[in-house]
């Protein structure tokens, strides 16, 4: 059995003009993808701290439940609170990643 191969690329080659707008859509994105990789950074790391002490407080909460039905309940009220929890930081990143995408337009397109 023989293994295609693989299809040429069919974009032409980056002429003058095309290699003067990567140039110029790179230009200074060193500081912005830092930028941008440290707000998402904070956004992980605080998420990640707010869900750990979410967890180790309905732990304890649970330890002192009398019955299985307000077990269950407390971990019901738990699932759904990180539920939307992740519903909520996935907003966030989508926000940083909409602001990232729209600042790379317009450094394209000025």
């Amino acid at each position: 059995m023989a293994i295609p191969k693989r299809p040429q690329d069919t974009l032409p080659p980056l002429d003058a003009e095309g290699l003067r707008q990567v140039s110029m859509a790179f230009q200074g994105s060193t500081a912005g993808a830092y930028e941008l990789w440290l707000r998402f950074a904070h956004e992980v790391s605080h998420f990640a701290a707010d869900r750990i002490c979410e967890t180790v407080k309905t732990q304890q909460q649970m330890m002192h439940c009398h019955s299985l039905s307000e077990l269950a309940h407390l971990r019901a009220q738990w699932l759904q609170r990180a539920m939307d929890q992740y519903a909520e930081e996935a907003g966030r990143m989508a926000g940083i990643w909409r602001e990232a995408l729209e600042r790379t337009v317009r450094i394209r397109t000025d």
